[in-house]
Parts: C-alpha cells; sequence; structure tokens
C-alpha cells in the first residue's frame, strides 16, 4: 500500500476555527520511495484573524497571507481533496497528526462541502508519526535518537528529531520542508528498526487495535503523558457504553490495591487525581502498542515484565474491580451542550446523507449563480450555513444585495468580537492585540503595525 505523508502550517492552534495556510504531501511507495508530491497555499478567509504568534513561528505578515498571489481557502481545498483522492487508497502518516493536523484537514473538507473522514475510509489507514518516534528512541536508541532541546532536554518534536539524526530540513515550519523531515525519519526506522515499522503500521488498523488490547493482559503504550515517560505498561479493563472507540485502560504502575479498597465516590475522584490510574485509548485513532515480551528487559525500569503481568492477570480475573473502573470513569466523562457555531458541529449532527453528498459534489462542479439554488436544497443546515457562506466567499455578486450585507455585518462583528459575539471562542482583533502585547519585543513594529490596522 502507498503511503501519504502530509504536514500543514495554519493561522493558529484553534482547530475548529482557525484555517489551514500552507498544506504540503508527498505519496510514497510501500518501500517510501517518492511517487508524487503535492503543495498549496491559500490566503486568509475573510472572517478568520490569524495568531500572531502562529505568524511569528512561521516567519509571515499579514500581508503575505492575505496575498492575491494566494489562492482562496477553498480553492485550496478543492486541489487538496482531489490530489488526495487521487492517490488513495493508502495509510496517511503525520506528525502529532491525530491530535491536530487531521482535525483541521477535517475541519477544512467540512466547511468546504468534500468528504470528512478521507483519511480513514474507503480503504485508507492512518497513524501518527509522533508515536513512532517515541517508541523508536525508547526501544531502539541506537537506531534513532531524541532530540535535543536549547536547556538540555530530551524532545521528540519533529525539528529537534531531524536534526539529532541527520536530516537537514530546509525550512524550519515549512509544511513541504517539515513532510521530507519526516519521511526522512520513517526511512531510517524502516531501515534500522523493521520490526517496530511493522508494528506502527499493523496499528493503522482499529481492528487490530481492538484485538490487540482484547488479547494481551498487559501492553506497552507509548503517548506524552506523565513526562518525561513516553511508554506506559497497561491493561483494559472495560468501554465506554456511549462510546465503543473509548477503551478503558490501567496504569499497571500505579497502587492498584489502594483502589480495590475505595468506594465508588472515592474511586471517581482518585481517577480525575495525577497521576491518573486510567487512560482512555483511542482504538480509532491509531494508537502505537507494544506487546511486553518483545521489550529488552533493560528498557522496563522500576518493574519487570512479569511484574506487569502478574499485575494485569490479577486485575482482568476480577470483574467486579474491572467494573467499577469502569463506571469511575465513564462517571468522569465530560458532558457538553449543543454547539453554538456551525465550525463546531462537525461531529455534532448526524452524518451526512447520500442525498447531501451527492448535492455536494455537484455543488463543486455548477457555475457559482447555479449554486445558490443547490445550497437551498442540502436537507443538512450545517451544509446550508456552509454553502452560502462559501458562495460569499467565492463570488458574491451572485447573491442579493440584503443578503451581503447581512454577512459582512456578520463578518465585521465577528471579528471585532462585538454583540452576540462577545465571548467569541475564536480570535478576535482585540485578542490578537493581546496576544502582540504579551509578545512585547519578539515582534516587529510592521507585524505589530498591520494588526493594529485592523482596528481601523
Amino acid at each position: 500500500m502507498a503511503f501519504i505523508l502530509y504536514d500543514l502550517e495554519t493561522s493558529g492552534l484553534n482547530k475548529r476555527f482557525d484555517q489551514i495556510l500552507q498544506f504540503a504531501a508527498v505519496r510514497t511507495d510501500a518501500d517510501l520511495n517518492e511517487t508524487h508530491r503535492f503543495e498549496a497555499k491559500s490566503r486568509l478567509l475573510p472572517h478568520v484573524i490569524p495568531s500572531p504568534q502562529a505568524l511569528l513561528v512561521t516567519g509571515h505578515m499579514l500581508a503575505d497571507v492575505n496575498s492575491p498571489s494566494r489562492q482562496s481557502h477553498y480553492s485550496m481545498v478543492c486541489e487538496t481533496a482531489k490530489a488526495l483522492a487521487s492517490w488513495c487508497p493508502g495509510t496517511f502518516l503525520g506528525y502529532n497528526s491525530i491530535r491536530f493536523d487531521e482535525e483541521f484537514l477535517r475541519q477544512a473538507f467540512y466547511q468546504c462541502l468534500h468528504p470528512i473522514f478521507l483519511t480513514n475510509t474507503n480503504g485508507n489507514a492512518r497513524a501518527d508519526v509522533l508515536n513512532l518516534m517515541r517508541a523508536a528512541t525508547t526501544l531502539h536508541p541506537s537506531v534513532l535518537r531524541a532530540g535535543i532541546e536549547p536547556d538540555g532536554r530530551a524532545s521528540h518534536r519533529l525539528g529537534a528529531m531531524a536534526a539529532a539524526n541527520g536530516i537537514l530540513s530546509r525550512t524550519l515550519h515549512d509544511a513541504a520542508a517539515d513532510v521530507d523531515a519526516m519521511l526522512g525519519l520513517c526511512r531510517l526506522v524502516r531501515a534500522g528498526a523493521p520490526d517496530l515499522w511493522s508494528t506502527f503500521l499493523r496499528f493503522s488498523s482499529k481492528a487490530a487495535v481492538v484485538d490487540f488490547v482484547r488479547e494481551e493482559d498487559a501492553f506497552a503504550y507509548f503517548d506524552y503523558f506523565g513526562r518525561p515517560q513516553v511508554m506506559h505498561f497497561l491493561t483494559r479493563v472495560g468501554i465506554n457504553s456511549n462510546d465503543t472507540n473509548s477503551h478503558y485502560c490501567l496504569d499497571l504502575t500505579c497502587d492498584i490495591d489502594a483502589l480495590r479498597k475505595l468506594d465508588s465516590a472515592e474511586l471517581s475522584v482518585r481517577l480525575t487525581q495525577e497521576p491518573r490510574p486510567i487512560r482512555r485509548l483511542k482504538v480509532n485513532a491509531s494508537p502505537l502498542l507494544y506487546p511486553l515480551w518483545d521489550i529488552e528487559h533493560d528498557r522496563f525500569v522500576d518493574f519487570t515484565e512479569d511484574e506487569l503481568v502478574r499485575r494485569a492477570s490479577s486485575v482482568r480475573s476480577d470483574p467486579e474491580f474491572m467494573e467499577a473502573l469502569t463506571r469511575a470513569a465513564m462517571s468522569n466523562e465530560p458532558t457538553y451542550p449543543p454547539a453554538e457555531h456551525v465550525e463546531q458541529q462537525i461531529y455534532g449532527g448526524n452524518f451526512i446523507s447520500e442525498a447531501d453528498s451527492a448535492l455536494s459534489r455537484q455543488f463543486h462542479s455548477i457555475p457559482w449563480q447555479a449554486r445558490v439554488e443547490v445550497a437551498q436544497r442540502f436537507q443538512d443546515s450545517r451544509l446550508r450555513r456552509l454553502a452560502r457562506r462559501l458562495i460569499y466567499f467565492e463570488c458574491p455578486h451572485v447573491l442579493e444585495e440584503p443578503e451581503r450585507r447581512i454577512i459582512v455585518d456578520d463578518i465585521a462583528a465577528r471579528r471585532r468580537g462585538e454583540g452576540r459575539y462577545a465571548t467569541a471562542p475564536w480570535m478576535t482583533i482585540n485578542q490578537a492585540l493581546s496576544e502582540l502585547e504579551a509578545m512585547d519585543g519578539k515582534v516587529s513594529g510592521a507585524l505589530r503595525a498591520e494588526f493594529q490596522a485592523l482596528l481601523s
């Protein structure tokens, strides 16, 4: 199967309200030989105020991301969707992508009326290279070295990892350069630790994850909590009945006997305290898991393999204890009110119907004037709102003047955080100016002047 490595740069860190500014991807064959390459950049959406910190990191000015030489966000997303679809099926690889890049990509597809779940449907799989780096530096330090931060701390940041392992990056925080650095690191692991590479790919399948956590009493899980530790030893104790993709796992290094002595109320409280005994493992998020028997003895620090297996067996042979842990974990699950803004409703409604999916495909293929009528025919109210917004962004003159004026006023209120947007969950002009003040001394006068001009 092909691999599709991708990266993106964004206007900020808010996965629902910021946007992609640059997208880059490389397709390879099964041996990680490059076969195709794609890159696109977009200008800012009219209602998006970028984070000054994000611009500082990428070295951009407001004039850069508003440049007419850049294509519109809709145009970039359409080109991206077309390119990626033509490369499929494949395994999508990113760096911290499950929690960040993929959410931005899904949000872009959603807001531009393209299929949301491209990376894990229709024969595609996905995996996160950051987890691979954590495992490689822990299990195979002779193959891959952890990066080093300026203060001497070990790091798994992409740039630090690339530098520590002799992979030269053309530019920092450039999507295309980051894809090349990620590809270089993957090639090192594939060549030097082929068993780990195979395990990494195995768990890009949800079914493989489910089978593994059901059959293995104890296993290693690579993630970044309880730092600086990245390898954790778990056993599964139950499943969230409201979300079967969420499996509850007990940390085998915790004080299990103390947990057994707690009543239900005490147990619920204890699960919220650090170090947390229960970890929620998302079986559909490509976690990197490892059997204990395949880990070198010197990689275990405070416990031996036999001790961890005995602990796991004692838990899994006690169904009442496992049920109590599961109930306590579920009692701590957050509840969310209905989402107010359409950007937050990406997962909040029903799946897009076949009829609306067909209308979306038609929407992309007809003149803008005709799209006005198609937008009214969407059954899903989210898609109707998003379609009207796209029409205004791309071809406003096809809308009647009263509707255009309503949208113009709404965008102005969103940007300033005024009226019903006074408590907006996105970056407003005043919030951006406050962020600039907090960054005093780190930003140029020119960038500061650009943001000040937004108030005029």
